[in-house]
This record gives structure tokens, C-alpha cells and sequence, in this order.
């Protein structure tokens, strides 16, 4: 009875579609919120949910090896099919199962992958070998095995990893427009210190030696006439109350001192001749000028005769008795003996008639400097064919001459466009065609020495003012506390003008080369300073434009593999599906791609 029921009733079908439990199982399915009909597989799990269900085997990566080989086969053999080409070609560096099915579909769809054997094989060599491929993949689900490696690669490193490209680049591009904002600011301060210091120096920037060496001759002389404006107005009585006091302080009258003006000559002189005054006639009155004047000629002729006596040093001319001998060579501080005419090296010379350079060295010590002359017949040492004839004391200077054997023909040296410069009497006649006394560096030191000492003076007599203490002078000569602070007025602009920063700095720009090349150096420095931003932010611009590129190529890298992966996904799930006859998704990080 059992076994009839069995036999009419109706067939049990065991669904495999029925629903999964909510954890997690063995290869990471899991049912979240779907119809009884659908199984989710995570997609960096696909493998271990695949290897769960005994769908590929466990050596599936041993067996996609030799798949590989195959299609290497494959992708050797000549297609003709232009769309076999195109997909050969778009997919040779990785020839997946869906790729190697597409190709073969294509090469079967053409007239040489049509023709067939009588058991069905292809007689087209890239045909066939395509199928053997196709077949390799499908053998035990290899295929399955190799598509889900693309997804796994692509969702977990390839797709971030040129995320993180795009997002390096865009870092690096906002690094770049944040470096320009420094550098404008930069080169606004630049511009703006570029300024100042054009502002400074009174130049347009253009040609700054020119200009600055145009600007120091072009002020100067307006500080001249302005001290000499200074001690015409206020000079004469602000010199007779120092001078005043000065005699009462030594207990002398007017009278007993003689000249009132030897105190402070050449203030005085300024003070009332101004631009007119001589310096020749200005000597005459200040002997302490003239002194001046020649202490300064004498140390600019020291030092311009300093360099030519050490070049001199080094070769004298000795007397010889006669003219005709010949005698008469360089002295290298030995004793020649008895063969002269060579170069004597501190060997001993002997009396032997020659023999060139002895450097058999005999340290002898040298007699006077009339022995060193010799006979120079006998010689056989370097002639330097030079003949140097020495006088007396009283001789004028020594004669050169090549005489017959080829000598140095002095007459022949051109000395044309040479400038040969005695400073000693430049400085002598320093004052001789300037506009201004002021101009000669004597008559500045000594002026500047009066004023200082007047200085001193009006600022101590306008504490005692200050003080109370009014009867510290003669009382023909007592001044309010304002006036005396008027005088001391007078006496600090006249040093602001002697020595003061800007004075000093326009003597430099005009004496010293030193000076006048530092300046120009500051000035194209800075002009260098504003430049240089400009240029890191062209090459800044090009970086972004470049960096701007590269981010534009790895999103288009980025949107190919996305697209790529979805249809891989689509077609595996179509697969997967077929095969449990389930709808299959594939969810988890690719659903974030």
C-alpha cells in the first residue's frame, strides 16, 4: 500500500530557491531584505561563496594559468574580421571568458569562421583555436573564476587606487593656486620694497649707476649752497658770540687777540664771502687749510708712488765704470763673481768666463754694489739684450737701450689713450676749477671741526641758560636762552649738512667705486625680487595645467573600468542566475564604484 501511494502520488520538487537564513553562511550569501528568490554574494567573497557551492574547483588559479597559454595562442593567430581585430585588440593584455566569447562570436559570425568540417569543427585556424578557448573557460566554470577576478581587481584596487590619483592631483592643484596667492603677495611686497628703495636713492631704475652718480653731482652742490645760505644768514653773529666768550674764558680783550677771526677762519671766510670764496685766497687767511690741503697731497702721492716702488724693487740698475762694457744687468741679489752679464741664480760664479746657469748652488755673501759690475765679454750666461748705463748722483735717470742686439726699442711703445694720473696734484689743485669751496675735502674736514666746536659750546651755554647761570659771560655778549637755541639750531643743520646720512651717502655714490657698486647691487637685487615670483607662477600654472590633465585622464581611466565592471556584472549575475536558477546579485563595494 505504502509502495502504490508512492507510486500515484504527485512528484516532490525541492526548490533551490528557497530563502536563506539571515547571517551570514560559508562564502558570504546572505539575504537582506529581498524575495525568497534572490541571492546577495559580496563581491570581494565571490570566490569563497563560488568554492562553497563546489561551482569552480580549488585550484582554479593553476588551471587559469593554462588557460592563459591558450589564449596567447589564440591572440598569435592572423584574424581577418575587422570586429575581431578591434575586440583582440581592445582586450589583449587581459583576454577574459566574456571577452574570448565575444571574439569567437565575432570570428564565427564572419565568412572564414562559417566554414566548418563535417563533424562540426572549424576549418579557420583562429577560429578554432578561439573555441577551444571558449571551451577552456567553460570547462568546470574557469570562466566564472576569471571574471570574478576583473570584478574583485577592479572594485577593490584598480578604481580606488586612480581615485586616489584624482584626488592627489586635485591636492597638488589647490597647493599650486594656494603657492600663487603667496607669491602674488610676495611680489606685491617686492614691488612695494622696489619702490621704496628707487625712492630712497631718488633714481627711476632704469640705469641705477647712471643715475644714482647723476644724482649725487646734481645734489651736492645744492648742499653746498645751502650751508653756505646758512652761514650768511646766521654765521658772522653766531661767530663773534663764540668768539666773545672764547676771550673772556682766556681773560684776552678784542684787542689783545688780534685777528677776530682766527678762532673760526673759515666759517667766517664762508660766512661772508659764501660761493664767491677763492681757496686760493681762503689759504692766505687759514693757514690750518693750507696744512690740511698739503698733508693730503703728500699722503695721495705716498700711496700712488706705494704701488710702483714695489714694482721697482725687484730690479736696480748698478753704476758700471764705462759706458761701452756692457754691464749693467739685473740684479737678483747674488754675487756675480767674476763672469757677470747672466742671470745669477746665488750660485757661485767664480772666475770662469761663463757656462750659462750654474745651479751648482754656493750661498756666498754679496759684496757692494759696484762689485757686482764685470767684464761682459767673457760672459756666457742669458743676454737679455738690455743695456742699462747708470750716471752719478747727479746723472739725470738711467739710460735703456737695445742697442745691436735686438734690445727693447722704447721709442717704438705707443702710450696712446694711456691716462697717466699724479692724485698728489689733483689733490693740490682740487679747488682749483670747482663752483664751490665746500667741494675740496680739506675745507670740509676743517669747517665740520668749527662747527663741531660751536656746537658743543651753544649747547652747554643753553643748559647753563637753562640753569639759571646767566652771568657766565661777558656782559656785552649775553643772549636769551632763545637766541643761544636759535645759534645751536644753526650749527646742527650746518653738521646735518656737513655729515649727515644723506651727505655721506652722496660723497660715497661720488668717491668711492666700493659704495656705487653696492647700491646698484641692492637695486638690481631687488629688482631680481620682483621677478622672481612671476616666474614660479608661470611654472606654477603649468604644474596645474599638467596636474589639471592627469586628473582629466583618470576620471576618463575611471568611467572606462566602471562601465567595464557593470556589464562584467551584469553578464556574471545573468550567468549565476542561470545556473541555481536564482536570481543572483552581486553586491558590497562595487555598488560604490
Amino acid at each position: 500500500q505504502v509502495r502504490a501511494r508512492a507510486e500515484t502520488a504527485p512528484p516532490i520538487t525541492i526548490a533551490l530557491r528557497s530563502p536563506l537564513p539571515a547571517s551570514t553562511t560559508k562564502g558570504g550569501s546572505r539575504a537582506v531584505g529581498m524575495s525568497s528568490g534572490d541571492l546577495a554574494v559580496q563581491c570581494a567573497k565571490l570566490h569563497e561563496w563560488l568554492l562553497a557551492r563546489r561551482v569552480i574547483p580549488e585550484d582554479y588559479s593553476r588551471l587559469l594559468t593554462a588557460v592563459e597559454s591558450k589564449v596567447q595562442q589564440a591572440v598569435d593567430e592572423q584574424v581577418a574580421d575587422e570586429a575581431a581585430k578591434k575586440l583582440i585588440s581592445q582586450h589583449k593584455e587581459a583576454v577574459t571568458y566574456f571577452a574570448a566569447r565575444d571574439i569567437y562570436e565575432a570570428i564565427a559570425k564572419s565568412p572564414e569562421g562559417q566554414a566548418k568540417t563535417f563533424l562540426g569543427s572549424h576549418t579557420n585556424p583562429a577560429a578554432a583555436k578561439w573555441k577551444a578557448v571558449l571551451d577552456a573557460y567553460r570547462r568546470r566554470h574557469l570562466g566564472w573564476a576569471s571574471e570574478a577576478r576583473v570584478l574583485v581587481q577592479n572594485t577593490s584596487y584598480e578604481i580606488p587606487a586612480l581615485k586616489k590619483h584624482v584626488a592627489a592631483c586635485e591636492r597638488q592643484i589647490s597647493e599650486c593656486m594656494q603657492r600663487q596667492s603667496e607669491l602674488t603677495r610676495a611680489e606685491t611686497n617686492a614691488k612695494a620694497r622696489y619702490e621704496a628703495l628707487l625712492k630712497e636713492l631718488n633714481i627711476d631704475g632704469f640705469d641705477p649707476r647712471r643715475e644714482l652718480q647723476a644724482f649725487a653731482a646734481a645734489e651736492l652742490p645744492k648742499v653746498y649752497a645751502e650751508i653756505e645760505e646758512l652761514l650768511q644768514s646766521s654765521g658772522s653773529g653766531l661767530a663773534e658770540y663764540f668768539e666773545a666768550f672764547a676771550r673772556h674764558a682766556a681773560g684776552t680783550s678784542k684787542e689783545d687777540a688780534g685777528d677776530s677771526d682766527s678762532l673760526v677762519p673759515l666759517w667766517r671766510a664762508l660766512a661772508s664771502e659764501g660761493k664767491s670764496a677763492r681757496i686760493e685766497d681762503v689759504e692766505q687767511r687759514v693757514p690750518a687749510l693750507k696744512a690740511l690741503r698739503e698733508s693730503a697731497a703728500k699722503a695721495a702721492a705716498s700711496e700712488a708712488a706705494a704701488p710702483a716702488a714695489l714694482g721697482s724693487a725687484a730690479v736696480t740698475a748698478e753704476p758700471s765704470p764705462s759706458a761701452d762694457e756692457g754691464a749693467g744687468e739685473i740684479d737678483w741679489g747674488g754675487n756675480s763673481g767674476g763672469g757677470g752679464g747672466g742671470i745669477d741664480w746665488g750660485g757661485g760664479g767664480g772666475d770662469s768666463a761663463g757656462g750659462g746657469i750654474n745651479w751648482d748652488f754656493e750661498v756666498t755673501s754679496g759684496g757692494a754694489a759696484g762689485d757686482a759690475s764685470a767684464d761682459a765679454g767673457g760672459s756666457g750666461g742669458i743676454d737679455w739684450g738690455i743695456e742699462v748705463s747708470t750716471g752719478g748722483a747727479g746723472e739725470g735717470p738711467a739710460e735703456v737701450s737695445g742697442g745691436d742686439a735686438g734690445g727693447i726699442d722704447w721709442g717704438a711703445l705707443c702710450i696712446e689713450g694711456l691716462e697717466v694720473r699724479d692724485e698728489g696734484a689733483e689733490v693740490a689743485a682740487a679747488g682749483a676749477d670747482v663752483d664751490s669751496l665746500l667741494e675740496d675735502a680739506s675745507a670740509r674736514e676743517l669747517l665740520y671741526q668749527e662747527v663741531a666746536e660751536m656746537d658743543s659750546f651753544l649747547r652747554e651755554r643753553c643748559a647753563e641758560l637753562a640753569a639759571g647761570q646767566v652771568d657766565g659771560g661777558p656782559p656785552s655778549a649775553e643772549k636769551t636762552l632763545q637766541e643761544v637755541q636759535a645759534f645751536a639750531t644753526v650749527t646742527a643743520r650746518a653738521e646735518e649738512l656737513l655729515a649727515g646720512r644723506r651727505t655721506q651717502r652722496l660723497f660715497l655714490l661720488r668717491s668711492s667705486q666700493r659704495y656705487l657698486d653696492q647700491a646698484v647691487a641692492r637695486v638690481d637685487l631687488a629688482k631680481a625680487h620682483c621677478g622672481k615670483p612671476g616666474v614660479q607662477r608661470s611654472a606654477l600654472d603649468k604644474v596645474k595645467a599638467e596636474q589639471a590633465e592627469e586628473a582629466k585622464r583618470a576620471r576618463a581611466e575611471i568611467e572606462e573600468l566602471r562601465q567595464a565592471t557593470k556589464k562584467v556584472q551584469r553578464e556574471l549575475e545573468a550567468e549565476l542566475s542561470a545556473h541555481f536558477k536564482s536570481s543572483v546579485r552581486i553586491v558590497g563595494e562595487i555598488s560604490q564604484i
